[in-house]
């Protein structure tokens, strides 16, 4: 069985990135503006920021 943690939004459109964590306890999605060559960043700074500080996980 597969279990979704989170997913990652992209709206190259309109420039903005949204990151939805679906564990238990997540006070909030994390947002921002991103461009091309931001989208990487982005989601490097969920795997480490976010998991971190909200869930205890560090990678």
């Amino acid at each position: 069985m597969t279990t979704v943690e989170g997913l990652l939004h992209v709206d190259m459109h309109n420039r903005r990135a949204r990151y939805e964590c679906h564990r238990p306890n997540c006070p909030q999605p994390v947002e921002g503006p991103v461009r091309g060559d931001d989208v990487k960043p982005f989601a490097a700074g969920i795997k480490t920021e976010h998991l971190a500080r909200f869930h205890g996980e560090h990678r």
